[in-house]
């Protein structure tokens, strides 16, 4: 399967994208000590953090390999898709901690639905679209 095939395209775009943002985006803003990304109540955990990054990191480095076949590695992709929106839901929580920056447009909770939002209206085989349109799968 080659980059310019038609086939498949905008889910190899949409994972290299969420793929990027999860290996870059994540660790710089987290790193930069941007106030929307801190989890700082009661205080901040270095290693809590860290390991965060790793873990975001690595998922984003196996989206940009598996953009190479979509439907080769379309565990990974509804894997990021559920675990993120279930991570973010949990996230959503922060206003009882008083971290309202985390809720804000540029925050990791908004953030954090980008990346499944994304891979959900790409998704190779239309799963998710096609039950809501009614089409069937093909």
């Amino acid at each position: 399967m080659r980059w310019f095939d038609k086939q498949y395209r905008w889910t190899r775009i949409a994972m290299v994208f969420v793929g990027l943002a999860f290996a870059v985006l994540y660790p710089r803003a987290l790193l930069g000590n941007d106030p929307g990304w801190m989890w700082n109540t009661p205080q901040r955990n270095l290693p809590f953090e860290h390991m965060l990054i790793a873990m975001y990191f690595v998922h984003g480095l196996f989206l940009i390999w598996g953009a190479r076949d979509p439907i080769r590695y379309l565990p990974l992709i509804d894997f990021t898709i559920v675990a993120n929106i279930v991570h973010g839901t949990v996230m959503s929580d922060a206003t009882r901690l008083g971290l309202t920056a985390n809720l804000q447009l540029g925050g990791d909770v908004p953030g954090t639905f980008i990346g499944p939002l994304l891979l959900l209206l790409t998704h190779p085989r239309m799963f998710y679209l096609d039950r809501i349109f009614g089409r069937a799968p093909g």
